[in-house]
């Protein structure tokens, strides 16, 4: 194997390693949001869960434009060349957010929900909300449109490859 061929499997699983680190943090807001829900005594009603949606789709377009932007700028720009080396420290970082915080938020909101639970003015609240209905709409929202992120950003990127293999300079 030639180390050229080490280098662009390393930036591979480097862009990996980001993707999954921002879809962590996005989830992790998600699932803050969803706590600020619980805790302000708000029923889960369509207009709650289509707000929930909306954030949910909102931070991954957020995600889509923030790889796009800086995909084009740095194709735009001349005196852009890949490195040969992945910075190290940041591939760490991520590496780290990747794997621990989605595993970590999932942990802290089981508490939290089980803390409700055991506080008696929320008691009653608690026991009014479908928790699996409302887990299964978390889940499921946050899955679609996580591949829908992950499809939108390979098409821009096949749109995005086809522009500059036509623009001649």
């Amino acid at each position: 194997m030639s180390t050229e061929l080490v280098k662009k499997s390393l930036w591979m699983l480097f862009g990996i390693t980001l993707f999954k680190a921002l879809d962590s943090i996005i989830i992790s807001l998600i699932y803050y949001t969803f706590h600020q829900v619980l805790e302000n005594n708000y029923y889960f009603v369509s207009k709650v869960k289509l707000f929930i949606l909306s954030i949910i789709i909102g931070l991954y377009l957020i995600a889509i434009i923030y790889f796009a932007i800086s995909i084009a700028k740095k194709s735009h720009s001349k005196l852009f060349r890949i490195k040969e080396n992945i910075p190290i420290y940041t591939f760490i970082a991520t590496l780290i957010i990747a794997i621990f915080l989605e595993p970590l938020t999932l942990y802290i909101s089981k508490k939290k929900i089980e803390n409700a639970f055991n506080v008696l003015s929320k008691a009653e609240y608690m026991s009014t909300i479908n928790l699996s209905s409302m887990d299964e709409f978390l889940r499921n929202s946050i899955y679609i449109c996580r591949w829908s992120a992950f499809i939108i950003l390979v098409a821009y990127l096949f749109v995005f490859m086809n522009r500059l293999k036509h623009k001649t300079y």
